[in-house]
């Protein structure tokens, strides 16, 4: 029996919902991940420290990186950035929505209390021509994978 076909992932293809902000297309989303700290205690096991205990230790929070080419869009992110320079700490939600080629959900994370920790320009064209990347890079708190 043959398999409906999945249609193919596609590129830049993810929608960023932000608490307070409009939704917006990003066209490019890195370091998103899990990883937990390996705690070693050779005495656990008694075994004169040749065999380590391995237990699970922190939880590590990686930055995630947000790329844009709509620059309205990075002009609410910038706002938002201003007022960590102001001393206010505004941490929000922020759910990252994977899409397909035909725009239905694939795969979906949320980010409990981010916050945007830099701002960047990733590409100024030459000449005039071309598109201008901001780049955006959130901290948070943490990151679960949610249920589609």
């Amino acid at each position: 029996m043959a398999l409906p076909r999945i249609p193919d992932l596609t590129m830049g293809n993810f929608q960023v919902l932000i608490d307070g902000l409009e939704p917006m297309s990003m066209t490019s989303v890195t370091g998103i991940g899990f990883e937990v700290a390996v705690l070693e205690d050779a005495e656990a096991r008694g075994g004169n420290g040749r065999a380590p205990h391995r237990s699970p230790g922190v939880n590590k929070n990686s930055t995630v990186t947000v790329s844009t080419m709509e620059l309205e869009k990075a002009a609410q992110l910038g706002i938002w950035r201003n007022k960590i320079e102001e001393g206010t700490i505004e941490r929000k939600h922020v759910s990252i929505i994977m899409l397909d080629a035909t725009s239905l959900p694939v795969l979906a994370f949320d980010l409990e209390a981010a916050w945007p920790s830099a701002i960047s320009v990733g590409s100024v064209p030459v000449g005039g021509e071309g598109w201008i990347q901001v780049d955006v890079t959130l901290a948070h708190e943490g990151i679960t994978r949610t249920r589609l």
